[in-house]
């Protein structure tokens, strides 16, 4: 799960291990109490989200926008499906990353990891009805992006 936020929020797969390493060395240093599994979940995906942003926002980082296809491949749901539905799935993730963060991350956590909009909100410390306006707007800048992209006919 740390893996894959930070995948799709670092948008390649040696940045994303790197934030997954930081993650897991602060659990362990930190060594913080939880209530329940759940409590855990939404810490390390708050402290994923964080060392992402941080890691993005470093001066010296320079972002990469082309992703190998490969690596989209390996990280995309895999459906076990044919040809032409892998390569519907890979223009589909395609347009998501390229939506601004704010609007990613929620459609993320929301269709990938399938998180309730409560939850979400939770997790980014936003209120659950600011969440639902993001996955609104960010359907309707996904949709945008598909229909430019030809992803209907």
């Amino acid at each position: 799960m740390v893996y894959r936020i930070a995948f799709h929020d670092c948008r390649n797969s040696h940045d994303a291990e790197d934030v997954m390493q930081t993650v897991f060395l602060k659990l362990y240093q930190k060594n913080p109490e939880f209530n329940d599994e759940e409590h855990l979940k939404h810490w390390l995906i708050r402290v994923t989200m964080n060392e992402c942003k941080r890691l993005i926002a470093s001066p010296w980082k320079k972002r990469m926008e082309f992703f190998p296809e490969e690596e989209r491949e390996g990280h995309s749901q895999k459906t076990g499906t044919d040809g032409y539905e892998r390569m519907r799935e890979r223009e589909l993730l395609e347009q998501v990353f390229r939506l601004p963060r704010k609007y990613r991350v929620p459609i993320y956590l929301y269709y990938y990891e399938e998180y309730s909009v409560a939850d979400i909100g939770d997790m980014l410390g936003k209120n659950p009805s600011t969440i639902q306006t993001w996955l609104s707007r960010a359907r309707k800048k996904l949709k945008k992006l598909l229909e430019e992209v030809k992803y209907y006919e």
